[in-house]
């Protein structure tokens, strides 16, 4: 069966694109696999899966980079609003930037003690758009501005949508929410969810394939540092781990009833350092892995 390529790019605008890293090793801990079996390490579902796996892993520390940048003050573009706007007042009378034209739109205002932001852009031959939900805490009283907060939420709903569907394509779409603990201390911890979904429609004369792949994800406890210059410069965790669900389907249209093929994946990741111990289950079969994410600063 055809191997699609492609990335989870739902975290940022188009940085993510180009995340197609493999990497391959193995773990002593049998723990979490007790009455399975290995499986093979060229199994092609295996292979399929972990290329969506270690996607996800390199997209987590400029996803968490990216939030952590909101509690920063930031030069805005001349197209961008201007947050000093903000005060208190505005739960009763809301500041709202807009910025509207041809190819896009840039929507940001605060209101009920949430940063809202709104954006949509066009592409010759996709859609990205996303709407953003942001709250400032500290000792859990909420913040109009990020200054002296020891906490943080942020919640993106997300898509990437193909505009020519005639030709094989990807869409992806998501929602994260993630809660940021203990912006004060040195070390940070993050937890939340993190659910998105890639579908990829391969078009050909005679067929077409559609392969989906959902993924489910849960943040435990994982933990950041500031860098050198205590700073909240880099999203690559310490330590923590994560849990993901995926399930991944395949169905070919052209002959005379539609063929569909399923699997279902369950994912831990254990990380110590920029680097994640994978353990993926199967069925009866279990793999195991190392995977260097990325390097704490």
């Amino acid at each position: 069966m055809m191997r699609p390529k492609f990335v989870f790019p739902g975290l940022v605008l188009m940085a993510l694109v180009a995340l197609l890293m493999w990497a391959g090793g193995c773990s002593d801990d049998r723990s979490v696999t007790t009455g399975i079996t290995p499986g093979a390490e060229d199994d092609p579902g295996f292979l399929l899966a972990q290329d969506h796996i270690n996607n996800y892993l390199d997209s987590v520390n400029v996803t968490y980079e990216m939030a952590l940048a909101k509690t920063y003050p930031v030069d805005n573009e001349p197209w961008l609003p201007d947050r000093s706007k903000y005060d208190n007042d505005s739960l009763v009378n809301p500041v709202v930037a807009k910025v509207h034209d041809s190819s896009n739109v840039y929507e940001e205002w605060y209101a009920n003690e949430w940063h809202m932001a709104n954006f949509a852009f066009y592409y010759d031959d996709m859609v990205y758009s996303f709407y953003d939900s942001v709250q400032f805490q500290v000792d859990q009283l909420s913040l109009s501005v990020a200054e002296g907060a020891d906490y943080l939420r942020y919640i993106r709903h997300w898509s990437y949508v193909s505009r020519n569907t005639d030709v094989t394509h990807t869409d992806l779409s998501g929602y994260f929410d993630f809660e940021f603990n203990g912006l004060d201390e040195e070390i940070a911890t993050i937890n939340g969810n993190d659910n998105f979904m890639v579908t990829w429609n391969y078009i050909s004369v005679d067929s077409t394939i559609e392969a989906v792949f959902a993924f489910e994800a849960t943040v435990n406890d994982l933990n950041i540092s500031k860098d050198a210059e205590e700073l909240w410069s880099c999203g690559c965790p310490v330590s923590g781990s994560l849990g993901l669900d995926l399930e991944i389907s395949y169905t070919k249209n052209g002959g005379a009833f539609p063929e569909l093929t399923t699997s279902s994946w369950e994912i831990s990741a254990e990380i110590e350092d920029g680097s994640a111990t994978v353990t993926a289950i199967s069925g009866q079969n279990y793999w195991e892995y190392t995977y260097d994410m990325c390097t704490p600063e």
